[in-house]
């Protein structure tokens, strides 16, 4: 028992420094992007996004969705109301990645834009609430259901299992930002 509570706490570390340089990953990104539509220039890699929009969309969604799997299934670490909501606004892309790859067809990233979206807006509020925002909390008042405000854990003071559904999401919603907006210039 204390070897799975030390590698699900190892597991927890390298996850939530991962998520903390893809959010640092994200900053930079998001200051390329604005610093090229203001003025007026092309994305630096947006043409290498370009190229690879779909296999980089089904990764990114492929190894969200193991990880929630083997946390939930594996590690038995049971998820919130609102990590199941999450969950539904990312497995889908997996199969949508997957299959517009699999044809080569772009048409896929508007849907997978409006999926991102919601799943950012609903990891976002669930991140504020875990991190002590007092707000509505929308959970189940049941007595096993689990406590959604609760976070099942949280490293450098911020990092939560939501936190890391809003670094895929707004990965996800960049990536296809980025390819819409500078695919065409290329």
């Amino acid at each position: 028992m204390e070897q799975t509570a030390t590698f699900i706490s190892t597991l927890n570390y390298y996850l939530a420094f991962s998520t903390l340089l893809g959010a640092i990953v994200l900053v930079i990104w998001i200051v390329f992007l604005f610093k090229s539509i203001f003025d007026k220039k092309t994305f630096p890699f947006a043409s290498l996004l370009s190229a690879y929009v779909l296999p980089l969309g089904f990764l990114i969604t492929t190894v969200g969705m193991l990880m929630s799997l083997y946390y939930s299934e594996f590690l038995k670490v049971i998820p919130c109301d609102l990590c199941w909501f999450q969950r539904v606004f990312m497995y889908p892309q997996v199969f949508l990645f997957a299959y517009a790859w699999y044809k080569k067809d772009r048409n896929i990233l508007p849907y997978s834009l409006a999926l991102s979206l919601v799943g950012f807006a609903i990891g976002m509020y669930h991140h504020l609430l875990q991190i002590g925002y007092d707000m509505y909390k929308p959970c189940s008042t049941s007595p096993f259901a689990v406590d959604c405000a609760k976070p099942t854990f949280i490293e450098f003071g911020f990092v939560t299992f939501p936190f890391m559904a809003v670094v895929l999401f707004g990965a996800l919603i960049l990536l296809v930002v980025t390819v819409s907006r500078f695919a065409k210039k290329q």
